[in-house]
C-alpha cells in the first residue's frame, strides 16, 4: 500500500506536520518561533527580525512520488475549519518551453507574469476561504499596465494618465458623487455647485496623487516610486514610470528587474493584506499564511525562475512577506544539480531541516546567498524493509489538517475587542439615521421630495427624474430617467438664458407600478417616457423665440392608475406653486380609476393629452381631455373591415375581461360586436376573469354571457373552433396566458388582438415564449415596421441614435409604438403653446390658454382664409377638426400587425387612416 499512496514514503508524517505548522500564523505579529520535536510551535525566538520569514520548502522527489504535492494540496483544501487556508497551485506544465536557463529574457517576464496572475486568481478568489478576500491592487496595476499599448499616439503620457484615472478610486468617487447629486431634489442649485466642486476636487486630488510623492494621498502610486527596482528616480512621477511598464516599453527595461517588480508587487499586496489596520475593525485577523504550491518546477516552465526571484527579492527588500512556497521537482533548485548538502535532509528529518535553515538564515541573508530561502527536503521511496513502518504511518497520519483553536484570533485581536465602544456609538448613530430614514421613507419615499408619497405598498407622485418612481425598475429604465433629468437641467439653464421663450412643464402621468411585478411589464411605460424625452430634446435644440422650452415631470399614478385621484390632487397644489405646469400627458389604461383621474385633473383645470387611451366614454364626457389615438369604435370598425379580407367562416367570438371597472375591455366588446355584426358576421362574446383585475362588478352578469374562467381557460375555449377569436382584454398579463393555452391544444382559430396587445408584443421575452400560434393585433403606430420618413424619420433618428442607442438592438427595439404616440401627445401640447406666441409675445402660457389652442390644431375649412394648423405626427395626421367639442383626431391611423414564430412580421397587414407616407387600404371603413 505504501508504494501506491502519494504520501507513501518514509517521513511523510513529519513533512506534512511541518507544512501544516508553517501555515499557522503566530498569535502575536509574525515573530519567529521555536519548533518542538512534534512539529508544534513553542516559545518565540529571541532574535525577532533576523530569523523572521517563511522558507521555500523544495521537495526533491523521484518520479514515483510525482503526486506528493497533489496530496499536500488536498490536505490544505480539506483543512478544518473549512477554508481556513488559502492556497494556489498554478499549472506550470502548460508553460513548458517558455523560459530557458541563464539571464532573464522578455519570455521570462511573460511566463513569470502569467504564473503570478494564475496564483493571484486562485488566492484572491477562493470561494471556500472564511476570511476576507485577498486584494492585489499593486500587482493588478502592473499587470494592467503591461497590457496597454500607447506607442505611436500623440501625448502618450496624457492618454495613459486619463486611462489610469478611469480605473482609479478618484473616478469612482466622482461618479458616485454625481449619481448622488442626481438623486437629490429638483431646484437645488447648491447641489450643482457641490457636484462641480467634487468633480474639481477629485481631478485635483488625482493629479496630486499620481505624482507618487504625497504620503497617504498617493497611495499605491507612491509605492512604485519607492520600490528598489527599475530605478524609479529616472521617471520623476508615477505616470512617467507607468509609461515604462506599458507594452513596447517594458521590453526596453532589464528583464530581471521587471520580473522582480512583478513579484515584489505581488508580495507587497500580501504584506498589506496581512496588516491589521486600526480603522478596519470589521476585518478578521488572518491566522494562516497563504501557500503557493509549485509542482514539477523546471528551467523551461519558469518554476526555477520564480523561486530564484523569491529568493532575490527577499534578500533585496529585507521585509517579511506572508507567503509559504512549497515546490516539488526531481532535482533541487535553483540549479538542478544534486549535491551531498542539497538536499542534506530527508522527509523524516524535515523538522531538523527547518531548525537548521532557521539558524542559518541570518548569516545567509546578510551574505545575500542565492540559496538563503531554500529549504530542500528529500523524498525517498520506501524500501521493502520500510513498508510496515510506512503503512503504520499512513494509518496514524489522518486525512486532513485540523486547526480549530490555532486559527482563532487572540482575544485582544478579536473583532469584539477592537470594535468596543465605537460599535456602540456607531449603533446609536445608525439607529438614529435608520429612524430618520424610515420616517422620511414613510412620508416621501425616502427622499425630501414633498410631491412623492408612500402609500404603504408603492411610491406615487411626481419627480423630475431625481427619484426612480418605476416599480420595479431596471438599468434601462434608470437610463431613460437619467436622460430626462439631464434634459430638465438643460431646460432650466436655457430658461435662465432665454427668458423670452415660453417655459412649460408637462407632467407625464402613467401607471408606473408594474401589473406583473416585473420591470419588463413596464416596457411600454418606459417607451412612452422615451418618446416624451425626444419631444423635450427637440425643443431644447429649437432656435426660435416662440419655441417653448419643455421641462418634464414623471408621475406615478400607482398600479392600474388606482392612486390617480390622489396624484391629481397633488398636481393641483403643485401647479399653484409652479406656474410653468400647463398640462398632463400620457395617462394609462382606459378604466374607472383612469376616468376618476381625468375628472380630478379636469377639476384642477389641467388639460390632458392621452397617448394610448381609446375607450369611447373618455373623450365623450371630459371637455379638457384630448387624445392622439382613435377611439374603440374606430378600432373595432377597422378590425371588422380587415376580417372581411380573411378566408374562413364569417363568425367571430369576442373574449373580454369580466370586470366592469375595465372600461376599455367592455367598451371594446360592445364596439367589436356591433362592427362585426354590421359586416355580416355571426357574433358572440365570452368573459374571462382577468389576472389582477380592477375589482369592479362582473360584466358577464350584466351581459348575460358565459364566464369561462381565467385567460388560460379563454384560450382553451378556442380549441376545435376555426373562426375568428377577437381578444378584447389586457395585453399584460392576460394575453400571454390566452395565447399559451390556445397553442397547447393546437387551436385553429384566427386570433386578432386589440391595441393593448402591443404591451405584450413590446415584452420581447414574453412574445418569444409563445411562438407556436400566429396572431394579428391592432396598433396605433406602424414604425419601425414601415420605413420611417418625414417627421417619423427625424423622430426615430433622435430616439435610436441620439438618446437611446439600445433601441437599435433587436433586444431593445419595441414594436408597440408607445414612444411615437407619446411624442405626438407631447407635440400637441407644445404646438398649442407655440400657437399662443405666434401673434403676441405677451400672452401668458396657462393651462386654460393651452386647452383653447389645442382645438385650433386642424385643417382649414373649405373656403376659409386661414393657414392650416393640423399636426403631422409620427403616428399620423392629428386634426381635431376645428370643433371645440371634438377631442379625438379625425381619421387617425389604425394598423393591423402580425406576429408569427414569436417575431413581428416585417410588413403591415392593413392600414387605415391619414398619414404622411402609407395610404389606406380599399376595404377601410370611413372615420366615424
Amino acid at each position: 500500500m505504501g508504494r501506491t499512496e502519494p504520501l507513501g514514503f518514509v517521513g511523510a508524517d513529519v513533512l506534512v506536520k511541518l507544512v501544516g505548522a508553517l501555515c499557522l500564523r503566530p498569535r502575536l505579529g509574525d515573530r519567529p518561533r521555536k519548533l518542538d520535536e512534534q512539529c508544534h510551535w513553542g516559545d518565540y525566538q529571541d532574535e525577532r527580525s533576523e530569523r523572521r520569514g517563511l522558507p521555500m520548502v523544495c521537495l526533491v522527489r523521484p518520479s514515483e512520488s510525482a503526486d506528493v504535492l497533489a496530496a499536500v494540496a488536498e490536505r490544505l483544501k480539506t483543512a478544518k475549519p473549512q477554508g481556513s487556508i488559502r492556497y494556489a497551485r498554478p499549472e506550470l506544465t502548460q508553460h513548458e518551453g517558455r523560459d530557458e536557463a541563464g539571464p532573464a529574457t522578455a519570455d521570462s517576464v511573460t511566463v513569470v507574469r502569467d504564473v503570478l496572475r494564475d496564483a493571484r486568481k486562485q488566492l484572491g478568489d477562493s470561494a471556500t476561504a472564511h476570511t476576507s478576500r485577498l486584494p492585489f491592487p499593486l500587482f493588478d496595476l502592473v499587470y494592467w499596465l503591461m497590457l496597454q499599448d500607447y506607442d505611436g499616439r500623440d501625448d502618450p503620457d496624457g492618454v495613459l494618465r486619463r486611462a489610469i484615472r478611469r480605473i482609479s478610486l478618484a473616478e469612482r468617487f466622482s461618479s458616485s458623487a454625481e449619481d448622488a447629486v442626481k438623486q437629490l431634489p429638483e431646484n437645488q442649485g447648491i447641489w450643482k455647485v457641490f457636484s462641480l466642486l467634487v468633480r474639481g476636487l477629485t481631478l485635483l486630488t488625482f493629479r496630486i496623487a499620481v505624482t507618487g510623492r504625497v504620503p497617504l494621498l498617493s497611495g499605491r502610486y507612491r509605492w512604485f516610486l519607492r520600490q528598489p527596482h527599475l530605478a524609479p528616480e529616472m521617471s520623476g512621477s508615477f505616470v512617467r514610470f507607468a509609461r515604462r511598464l506599458t507594452e513596447g516599453q517594458w521590453q526596453e527595461e532589464a528583464p530581471e528587474y521587471v520580473c522582480r517588480l512583478l513579484l515584489n508587487a505581488f508580495l507587497e499586496d500580501l504584506r498589506r493584506a496581512y496588516r491589521l489596520r486600526p480603522w478596519r475593525v470589521w476585518r478578521r485577523r488572518r491566522m494562516t499564511y497563504p501557500v503557493l504550491l509549485l509542482d514539477d518546477v523546471s528551467v523551461g516552465n519558469g518554476g526555477y525562475r520564480l523561486l530564484e526571484l523569491v529568493n532575490s527579492v527577499r534578500n533585496q527588500v529585507g521585509r517579511f512577506d506572508p507567503l509559504l512556497v512549497v515546490s516539488a521537482s526531481p532535482a533541487p533548485p535553483p540549479d538542478a544539480e544534486p549535491t551531498p548538502q542539497r538536499p542534506q535532509f530527508q522527509a523524516g528529518q524535515a523538522r531538523a531541516a527547518y531548525v537548521a535553515w532557521q539558524n542559518q538564515l541570518e548569516r545567509d541573508r546578510r551574505e545575500r546567498r542565492p540559496t538563503a530561502w531554500y529549504l530542500p527536503v528529500g523524498v525517498r521511496p520506501p524500501s521493502d524493509d520500510d513498508e510496515p513502518k510506512v503503512r503504520q504511518m499512513l494509518q496514524t497520519l489522518g486525512s486532513d489538517y485540523r486547526f480549530r483553536r490555532q486559527v482563532r484570533p487572540p482575544w485582544w485581536a478579536s473583532r469584539w475587542t477592537r470594535i468596543g465602544v465605537p460599535v456602540v456609538v456607531v449603533a446609536l448613530v445608525a439607529g438614529f439615521v435608520a429612524y430618520r430614514s424610515h420616517d422620511t421613507w414613510t412620508e416621501h419615499c425616502r427622499s425630501d421630495n414633498p410631491w412623492l408619497t408612500w402609500t404603504g405598498t408603492e411610491c406615487v407622485g411626481a419627480t423630475d427624474g431625481s427619484q426612480d418612481v418605476f416599480q420595479p425598475s431596471d438599468a434601462t429604465i434608470r437610463q431613460v430617467e437619467a436622460v430626462v433629468l439631464d434634459q430638465n437641467h438643460r431646460a432650466e439653464q436655457l430658461h435662465e438664458a432665454h427668458p423670452e421663450r415660453p417655459y412649460i412643464t408637462l407632467v407625464v402621468l402613467e401607471a408606473l407600478t408594474s401589473s406583473n411585478n416585473l420591470a419588463e411589464g413596464l416596457t411600454t411605460e418606459r417607451e412612452s417616457l422615451e418618446g416624451f424625452a425626444v419631444a423635450q430634446l427637440r425643443q431644447l435644440n429649437a432656435p426660435g423665440s416662440a419655441d417653448p422650452i419643455v421641462r418634464l415631470l414623471i408621475a406615478n399614478a400607482g398600479r392600474n392608475m388606482r392612486e390617480g385621484v390622489r396624484v391629481a390632487d397633488q398636481l393641483r397644489l403643485q401647479a399653484q406653486q409652479d406656474s410653468s405646469i400647463v398640462g398632463v400627458v400620457g395617462l394609462d389604461l382606459s378604466s374607472e380609476p383612469t376616468q376618476r383621474t381625468i375628472a380630478a385633473l379636469t377639476n384642477a383645470g389641467l388639460p390632458m393629452v392621452a397617448s394610448t387611451l381609446s375607450a369611447d366614454p373618455l373623450a365623450d364626457l371630459n371637455p379638457m381631455y384630448f387624445q392622439v389615438t382613435p377611439q374603440n369604435r374606430r378600432e373595432a370598425a377597422v378590425a371588422a373591415g380587415f376580417a372581411t379580407q380573411l378566408p374562413g367562416p364569417r363568425v367571430v367570438r369576442v373574449y373580454y375581461s369580466d370586470d366592469d371597472a375595465d372600461v376599455y375591455s367592455t367598451n371594446l366588446r360592445d364596439d367589436v360586436l356591433k362592427s362585426f355584426h354590421d359586416r355580416g358576421f355571426q357574433v358572440d362574446a365570452r368573459a374571462f376573469t382577468p389576472d389582477g383585475g380592477l375589482g369592479g362588478p362582473p360584466s358577464h352578469v350584466r351581459y348575460r354571457e358565459p364566464l369561462l374562467g381565467n385567460a388560460g381557460a379563454a384560450g382553451r375555449d378556442t380549441c376545435s373552433y376555426d373562426g375568428l377569436a377577437f381578444f378584447a382584454g389586457r395585453g399584460v398579463p392576460d394575453f400571454g396566458q390566452f395565447l399559451s393555452s390556445a397553442a397547447q391544444c393546437g387551436s385553429r382559430a384566427t386570433v386578432i388582438g386589440d391595441d393593448d396587445v402591443t404591451r405584450f408584443v413590446a415584452d420581447q421575452g414574453e412574445r418569444r415564449r409563445n411562438r407556436a400560434l400566429p396572431y394579428y393585433y391592432l396598433s396605433f403606430a406602424t414604425a419601425p415596421v414601415f420605413q420611417a420618413s418625414g417627421t417619423a424619420l427625424d423622430f426615430y433618428t433622435t430616439l435610436d441614435e441620439t438618446l437611446f442607442p439600445f433601441e437599435r438592438t433587436p433586444e431593445g427595439r419595441s414594436y408597440d409604438g408607445h414612444a411615437a404616440l407619446a411624442y405626438d401627445a407631447a407635440q400637441v401640447m407644445i404646438v398649442a403653446a407655440a400657437y399662443l406666441r405666434e401673434t403676441a409675445a405677451e400672452i401668458p402660457v396657462t393651462p386654460g390658454a393651452i386647452w383653447r389652442e389645442i382645438t385650433a390644431i386642424h385643417t382649414s375649412r373649405p373656403g376659409a382664409e386661414q393657414v392650416n394648423k393640423y399636426l403631422e405626427g409620427v403616428t399620423g395626421t392629428i386634426d381635431y377638426g376645428g370643433d371645440i367639442s371634438r377631442n379625438v383626431p379625425q381619421n387617425k391611423p389604425v394598423a393591423v400587425m402580425g406576429v408569427s414564430g414569436g417575431e413581428v412580421d416585417k410588413s403591415v397587414h392593413g392600414f387605415c387612416g391619414a398619414a404622411d407616407g402609407p395610404t389606406s387600404d380599399t376595404w377601410c371603413p370611413p372615420d366615424p
